[in-house]
């Protein structure tokens, strides 16, 4: 490792990249919106909020597909990561990479750069009760995915890493896994359900939105960028966090989401 980065370095690696994939989805015309605490971020403090360290991005089905077939092949500094590029990736959504930085995370595990994440927008059941039996039926599928993968067999936590050890017999393939969270979200198109969330954003029910919110987008302002937004965030924003625009206790203002991060070349 080289050089360690602060919080403000890491922040401008992930403005840039956020410039990069804003920049691509605009000429490729491809949906997207800040999404989870970097929406409300954008709509409470113009930016960041102070005590987040994370970007995270959501696009519809459709356009998330149109952003994966593509935008790897325009950007060399930068690379969006998925369990189909890299079959050791932990988890069933995308992370956008700076291939010039490394974190090492809290328990000890070196993986990737810094990044972005990117949330698919899939359909979901209209009902509240059957969204419940959805949200929890990927949540179970999505721990299997993520105990499968070998990054979890190295966590830093002996007793977590036993646990995984003895019980990964039991689990199934991850290809196996892959294909049943494919299936299970296939079965709400997007175009045609009446709600939708990114799910795998682990929110729960808070991703239980009327899919009308994720057809029209707005520009808002971002660290005095302008990146794009749903434009009903209120109610995406009030189904996520309620009175959201109240900040949480002192107790709560918690950085959670990257370890050290350090340049390395």
């Amino acid at each position: 490792m080289k050089e360690r980065m602060d919080a403000r370095g890491l922040r401008d690696i992930q403005l840039s990249m956020m410039d990069q994939v804003d920049a691509f989805c605009t000429s490729e015309g491809i949906n997207y919106s800040l999404s989870g605490g970097s929406l409300l971020g954008a709509v409470r403090h113009k930016g960041f909020i102070p005590w987040d360290d994370d970007v995270d991005l959501m696009m519809p089905r459709p356009d998330y597909e149109r952003f994966l077939s593509g935008f790897n092949n325009c950007h060399d500094g930068i690379k969006a990561l998925n369990y189909r590029v890299d079959e050791n990736f932990p988890r069933p959504f995308t992370k956008i990479t700076d291939l010039d930085t490394r974190i090492i995370s809290r328990n000890g595990i070196s993986c990737y750069g810094v990044f972005l994440d990117v949330f698919p927008v899939d359909g979901q059941p209209s009902t509240e009760e059957e969204t419940r039996i959805y949200v929890d039926r990927y949540a179970r599928l999505n721990r299997q995915f993520y105990k499968k993968t070998p990054i979890y067999k190295m966590t830093g936590n002996p007793l977590v890493a036993l646990k995984t050890l003895l019980r990964a017999p039991f689990y199934p393939s991850r290809d196996i896994t892959y294909r049943q969270i494919r299936e299970l979200i296939e079965a709400y198109p997007f175009e045609s359900s009446e709600y939708a969330g990114a799910i795998m954003g682990d929110s729960g029910m808070g991703t239980h939105i009327p899919s009308k919110v994720f057809h029209e987008f707005v520009r808002r302002e971002f660290e005095g960028r302008m990146y794009s937004t749903v434009k009903d965030a209120d109610t995406y924003l009030t189904r996520m966090y309620g009175d959201y625009m109240t900040p949480p206790p002192v107790s709560q203002q918690r950085t959670r989401h990257f370890g050290k991060v350090f340049r390395i070349r």
